[in-house]
């Protein structure tokens, strides 16, 4: 069995190292076919110099072949070498030349160009000023010939008053044509749409659907609103082991809010047996992305030692956060800290304040709190 390892391990060496040779002599060739004025060499090997493939990354000298073909009018190398000025790879960060060579692109035909040129008079920039009417056009050329990301593109301007009249319906017009295509954030916005009844009759089931299809193909988003519908029983039949599956799922993909829900389940004991130690598992991963609520749970746990060992300092750190961020019952911790001591230096007055802050906030456990204060 360990000869078998040791075979499979030199096998694997003379695999990498063949391989890496081999790109070097790729490398090697495209430089050689580059130098002498070969565009399509010069824009291969730019591509590989930007995304490291087979090369050490160098977005200098990628910036530089791009401009080299771009300037022999090849559409490709126009888009990348917009791209690196948008975005500062390896040439000081311009809007004004972004948009330059997204328009030269786009002028030829390059629907993804086209939409990046409204990106950019969208976004604006410092010496670049921004101008919802021209990204709107810009959006709606490409939209108009079926490029799905402009088309929802051009929805949000509908739904956000971006350059045209707000209207809902235009904006679930341009979407649904996005959907149609796959496009998974037009997906989500006519799943909310429908929840909400923005632009169309409100229509639970129909939201479910959106929101269940995209979720399926993996959205952690929508795996957290279809696992909020299972729980509510919108739209759908109400199923605390479904909406537990999809939180979970997406939860283990890392969204917080999702994160935040499967905590509460295991601290509440909510379609899963009670389990503290796996509550605080879950609340940290959310807490450690910011979530405010998470925070304070986690907090929370480590004051009272539930499902972990129990630590005044790190409840501390972890209301605080929570605190800072708004989140009145963790401005109420915060202040039962300070006012007895309990992982910072003691300190009443400090503590009365944070308890008040939570109490005008309409915390009530805060307002019962301080008339027990002295």
């Amino acid at each position: 069995m360990r000869k078998r390892g040791i075979i499979a391990a030199l096998a694997l060496t003379v695999l990498t190292l063949t391989t890496s040779a081999q790109n070097a002599v790729n490398i090697a060739s495209l430089r050689k076919d580059a130098a002498a004025g070969n565009v399509k060499a010069q824009v291969a090997l730019a591509n590989r110099l930007l995304s490291g493939k087979g090369v050490q990354t160098n977005y200098q000298e990628a910036a530089e072949w791009f401009a080299k073909a771009a300037n022999k009018g090849n559409l490709e190398a126009m888009f990348n070498l917009a791209f690196c000025h948008e975005k500062g790879y390896g040439v000081p960060k311009s809007m004004t030349e972004a948009v330059k060579w997204y328009t030269k692109a786009a002028d030829k035909g390059n629907l993804q160009a086209l939409n990046s040129l409204g990106h950019c008079y969208e976004e604006g920039a410092e010496e670049f000023d921004r101008n919802y009417a021209k990204a709107a056009e810009c959006y709606r050329k490409a939209a108009d010939k079926g490029y799905a990301p402009a088309q929802f593109n051009l929805g949000s301007c509908y739904y956000q008053m971006k350059g045209v009249d707000l209207n809902y319906k235009e904006a679930i017009k341009w979407w649904e044509k996005a959907a149609a295509q796959g496009n998974s954030a037009a997906l989500y916005n006519l799943g909310y749409c429908y929840l909400r009844g923005e632009g169309v009759d409100k229509d639970d089931t129909k939201a479910f659907d959106y929101f269940r299809r995209l979720a399926d193909s993996g959205d952690p988003r929508s795996q957290f609103e279809v696992g909020k519908m299972y729980a509510q029983g919108i739209g759908v039949d109400q199923d605390g082991m479904k909406a537990m599956s999809y939180f979970i799922k997406s939860a283990e993909k890392g969204y917080s809010p999702a994160q935040l829900a499967v905590g509460r389940y295991y601290d509440n004991g909510v379609y899963v047996d009670q389990d503290y130690e796996e509550a605080a598992r879950w609340y940290l991963k959310a807490a450690q992305q910011g979530n405010a609520e998470a925070q304070y749970n986690i907090g929370n746990m480590f004051f009272h030692g539930m499902g972990m060992a129990q630590d005044y300092d790190e409840a501390f750190k972890w209301m605080e956060k929570a605190a800072l961020q708004g989140n009145a019952s963790a401005q109420t911790g915060v202040g039962i800290c300070y006012y007895y001591g309990y992982g910072v230096k003691r300190n009443k007055n400090t503590g009365r304040e944070w308890i008040n802050k939570a109490a005008v906030m309409g915390d009530s456990y805060a307002k019962d709190v301080l008339k027990t204060l002295k």
